[in-house]
């Protein structure tokens, strides 16, 4: 099969007009002109960009239900306090979180995403799920385990890496989930289990100013958070560190490690996590909606940091397209290049959640995820970069070759 468009952009190399994508058994066997590849059966998209299918790198799927319910602002914790009121009010059960992640993957699915980076509180269900879809990604099983609770994370850990029946297009990971609601003794009991599965990480890191007083001094609002919920204890430790040093020291900034956000670093953060080859996930509109300061991602790629994009939850923005994500960039930041911006939603998540060699790029021999956007009519003079100016969807999504379908009734394995 071959598909055909305007312009092809693979990302590892620069885009092709009159371009033309070959595809074989769900993988790319060739990528360049469609003058140069004649004689074969194709479908032409015409004025339109056909590119690597969009990667989440971070996303909480399970968190659907609670789409536009609470508004994110510059109170982080407040925000806080108020989601995890309305999950103890509606507790997650197999139905909720089986539509959840259905719906979810349907909209990622729908706005050219196919891979994710996700977060599941509750993997025995999320993960039903996931499998059964045809999105590629990694399934972080979150642990959190502080003050009275720390007696739970071998039990999470256990939670976290189980269901080893995930097909080949899902790999299963940790996510500690910030410093926050694991202890150091904790993180670095999910890094040594991680090293010892050779799993993904994810922690969320950095995200808020009042992160670092808790790690340095267990005071200030996160102390205050965690006495609300009754988890609160003397024993919770001070590290005297901030929240990237004290990830460093508990072996939690390697190469499988995605830290979600990353929104207030110093010059010294920034070398340890090159130092480290960690990947960040910046997340766009989240970072804009509770207002933080602005984000260091172009410090972050100068230190030769992988920063991929994702969404967070439906909880915090408005929908899961990283394509949104990457035109709001584009409104933000008009300096940054088309290449940048599509690279970092695209090949820079696949490295992250480990999938380079597999998809992110078209490139011979990857998986034919491909999504085909089409060219904003009034900005013809902008070539392949108009994608980026106008909110127009993908008019066609495939993954591993084939075009996606609606997985809203498809059973459960």
């Amino acid at each position: 099969m071959i598909i055909k468009a305007r312009y092809v952009v693979p990302v590892d190399r620069p885009a092709i007009e009159d371009g033309a994508v070959v595809i074989e058994r769900g993988r790319i066997v060739a990528v360049g002109s469609a003058r140069e590849l004649p004689g074969r059966p194709a479908e032409d998209y015409g004025d339109a960009v056909i590119c690597p299918g969009f990667v989440n790198a971070h996303t909480h799927l399970d968190l659907s239900r609670l789409a536009g319910r609470i508004s994110p602002g510059p109170d982080f914790i407040a925000w806080l306090r108020r989601l995890m009121a309305m999950i103890t009010a509606e507790p997650a059960t197999r139905q909720r979180v089986h539509q959840a992640v259905r719906a979810g993957i349907a909209q990622s699915l729908e706005s050219g995403v196919t891979m994710v980076g996700d977060i599941t509180r509750t993997p025995q269900w999320t993960r039903q799920v996931l499998s059964a879809s045809s999105l590629r990604g990694v399934s972080f099983g979150e642990v959190t385990a502080i003050g009275t609770r720390r007696q739970l994370l071998s039990e999470r850990l256990d939670a976290a890496l189980a269901e080893d029946w995930l097909y080949e297009h899902m790999k299963i990971g940790i996510s500690p989930h910030a410093p926050y609601s694991v202890e150091p003794a904790g993180m670095r009991a999910c890094a040594e289990r991680a090293d010892k599965c050779n799993a993904p990480l994810c922690i969320h890191l950095a995200e808020t100013a009042d992160e670092e007083r808790f790690t340095r001094e267990c005071e200030g609002p996160f102390a205050d958070y965690l006495r609300g919920l009754g988890v609160w204890d003397e024993l919770i430790p001070k590290s005297g560190r901030g929240p990237v040093e004290l990830a460093k020291r508990t072996a939690l900034l390697g190469k499988r490690t995605t830290i979600a956000h990353a929104n207030y670093v110093t010059d010294a953060d920034i070398n340890r996590i090159a130092a480290g080859s960690a990947s960040v996930a910046y997340c766009p509109r989240t970072h804009r909606a509770f207002e933080h300061a602005p984000h260091r991602f172009r410090d972050m790629l100068a230190a030769g940091i992988n920063v991929c994009i994702g969404t967070d939850s439906l909880a915090s923005n408005p929908s899961l397209s990283i394509l949104d994500e990457l035109r709001f960039l584009r409104r933000e930041h008009a300096d940054l290049t088309a290449d940048e911006i599509i690279a970092m939603g695209t090949l820079h998540g696949a490295r992250a959640l480990g999938f380079a060699d597999v998809a992110g790029s078209l490139t011979t021999g990857k998986m034919a995820d491909l999504a085909v956007i089409p060219l904003d009519a009034s900005n013809a003079a902008a070539g392949w970069n108009s994608i980026f100016e106008s909110r127009q969807p993908p008019i066609a999504v495939y993954v591993s070759g084939e075009l996606h379908r609606n997985i809203s009734e498809e059973p459960v394995r």
